[in-house]
């Protein structure tokens, strides 16, 4: 009975197993693990290294199916090809069609980069490069380096690296490069299948796409170096080594006897000890130049147009141009009037200009008809006159619309007073050293006859301090106020009602703000020790974000940055060789680099009181090891 019911149980079980089955057909088969295997080459025509190929066509086939992504970024022939290679998938092979005429005597290369990968799970065939010559040779020399952003020693990814055999500066200008390849994420980059010979090396943005240096905002980055590359064969000898047991015998004639026997008669020893196997020789072929550093950089140049124009109240408009400019545009008003009625302000490149508006015929026009003159950069980047004529529509928004009131007993009330908004950086917690500095969203000015005062709590009492009031700018838009504030004091800026008035007629409503000046322990310092000195260094204090915070000359052998608010802090430092107090651009027409740029390697953590202390030797580590890594960003050109 047992027996049978065992029997029923097992076949109970079976049955739900093939039940459980069946139902799950539809989910196809299960488990293997997921395939992580980049694509394959298995053969090719013609093969990889040929000689004395004259066809223009390449047939690469792979063990699986495979697609091609992104050729035109990730594709590169060497020679360059001014017609582009047209590259593509057809199942497993990989086809590659030349459509420049193939030159003499020449060894092409393809490096496919991060473009070949297989159909289903997307695994790249990385770095995958194809050769093959045209002559009865294929030159074989290399050259490897690093192209880095010379202002922040960042790498640079995907621009073209190229070399010239001809080695007049007019070169990079009137001829394509005789060989190239493109940076990878790093930035690294390996020009290959050199000819020996001697070349200048270059990097190039090509935006006109012709491997050349003549569009004046193309990325570049030169040396005047000649490089003669070399491949040297290095042999190595790798020694293999065996387990051996050897027996020692050791005699002692020491006497010490246990129970009659002499104990030290003779000892036999085992031990294991290591012996030469066999000695493996090994050769590797190393090819220098292999650790080239160029600094890219954008030379001062900048196509000069009218970016945009806006009208965002009645009250101003304004013009945005894309280069610095030497003088303000001329201005021709066609429906309203302009002749000492607007308040212009601009910047200091006068690149951006806002024209405030002061006659009210003008605010109450709907569109603002004029004409602009001024100097653009043409298609020989030349710069000359143009004429353009604006319309600048006023959109009105719901804020600028007369309200419907609802409500009819209102409606014989007096508008309520609109204030003049002021900003101001004053905190709670102030910064002793600052000045107060207080905006304005129009052109604004103050009654002299009105007060504005600065007061210290002394006790309980207020006790007026001097203070020094003055313009920030030369329309009214930001003021400054001077006081000399002390540490952990608490301050009140006191201003009387209507001593602001802007130009539309409103007043500034009565205002009051308390501050109080942090404590001295608050803050931490920074000293740098210079290892180097020449007197032209300019230390950058920076941020985890790789910004600003603090700039400072230094002036002897040692720099210190006082009352930093606690944080962690990086610094930088460039040489400013023409001594105009900012980093300076390239310029390859006068043989110029940028100016230097160095790193400390290391962060500051800077607490609270602390007085830090740090040794700088800015050219004691190599270039490409001194940026903290934190900091480093990728900077991609396509």
């Amino acid at each position: 009975m047992q027996k049978s019911t065992f029997n029923l149980l097992i076949l109970t079980v079976l049955a739900a197993i093939i039940a459980l089955a069946c139902a799950n057909r539809g989910t196809g088969p299960q488990g293997g693990p997921k395939d992580i295997t980049p694509p394959v080459p298995v053969k090719s025509s013609p093969q990889n290294g040929a000689l004395n190929y004259k066809k223009n066509n390449i047939d690469v086939i792979f063990n699986e199916i495979i697609l091609v992504e992104k050729a035109f970024e990730n594709v590169v022939v060497s020679p360059p090809q001014i017609k582009p290679a047209v590259v593509k998938a057809q199942g497993k092979h990989l086809v590659v069609i030349l459509v420049d005429t193939l030159k003499e005597n020449t060894t092409y290369t393809i490096d496919f980069g991060q473009a070949v990968v297989d159909f289903n799970e997307k695994n790249v065939l990385s770095g995958y490069s194809f050769s093959f010559a045209t002559g009865s040779e294929i030159d074989t020399l290399q050259m490897s380096g690093t192209l880095i952003d010379a202002s922040n020693l960042n790498p640079i990814s995907n621009i073209f690296v190229g070399i010239h055999s001809d080695l007049e500066d007019s070169a990079f200008f009137k001829k394509p490069f005789d060989r190239i390849t493109k940076t990878d994420e790093k930035g690294n980059f390996t020009i290959k299948n050199i000819k020996a010979g001697k070349y200048r090396i270059y990097a190039l943005e090509d935006i006109g796409s012709n491997f050349r240096f003549d569009q004046p905002n193309e990325q570049i980055a030169f040396l005047e170096t000649v490089f003669e590359p070399i491949a040297i064969t290095e042999t190595k000898s790798d020694t293999l080594w065996k387990d051996s047991t050897v027996i020692i015998e050791k005699i002692d004639t020491t006497d010490l006897f246990i129970d009659g026997i002499n104990v030290f008669d003779t000892i036999r020893i085992s031990d294991t000890i290591k012996v030469v196997d066999t000695i493996k020789i090994s050769q590797t072929t190393k090819f220098y130049p292999d650790s080239i550093i160029l600094q890219a950089f954008t030379e001062e140049f900048h196509k000069q147009y009218l970016v945009k124009n806006e009208r965002p109240d009645k009250y101003h408009f304004s013009l945005y141009f894309n280069d610095i400019a030497e003088e303000l545009p001329k201005i021709n008003a066609l429906n309203f009037p302009f002749e000492n009625a607007v308040f212009i302000q601009a910047n200091d490149r006068k690149d951006s200009i806002t024209y405030w508006l002061t006659d009210s015929l003008a605010w109450n026009i709907d569109t603002l008809n004029l004409s602009i003159e001024y100097l653009k950069t043409d298609s020989l980047n030349q710069l000359v006159p143009q004429t353009d004529t604006l319309n600048l529509r006023l959109r009105k928004s719901s804020a600028q619309r007369p309200q419907q009131n609802s409500n009819r007993n209102q409606k014989n009330q007096p508008p309520k007073q609109e204030f003049i908004k002021i900003q101001s950086n004053m905190t709670s917690t102030f910064d002793f050293f600052n000045q107060i500095e207080l905006k304005f969203s129009a052109p604004t000015f103050f009654d002299k006859t009105k007060k504005i005062f600065v007061e210290q709590k002394v006790d309980t009492n207020w006790v007026a301090q001097k203070i020094e009031f003055s313009k920030g700018d030369s329309i009214g838009l930001k003021y400054v106020l001077k006081c000399n504030f002390k540490q952990g004091e608490t301050y009140r800026l006191q201003v009387d009602s209507a001593f602001f008035n802007d130009l539309y007629n409103k007043v500034s409503d009565k205002f009051s703000q308390n501050l109080t000046c942090k404590k001295k322990d608050a803050y931490a310092s920074l000293t740098l020790e210079m290892g180097i000195f020449t007197g032209k260094e300019i230390v950058e204090l920076l941020d985890k974000d790789d910004k600003v915070v603090r700039t400072q000359q230094v002036k002897s052998d040692n720099v210190k940055f006082e009352y930093l608010t606690p944080n962690t802090y990086y610094a930088r430092l460039f040489v400013d060789k023409n001594e105009n107090g900012v980093w300076d651009t390239g310029k390859f027409s006068e043989n110029n680099q940028p100016e230097e740029v160095y790193y400390y390697p290391y962060y500051f953590q800077l607490r609270e009181m602390w007085d830090s202390e740090e040794y700088w030797d800015y050219l004691e580590f190599p270039l490409l090891e001194q940026k903290p890594k934190e900091l480093i960003k990728e900077k991609k050109k396509n």
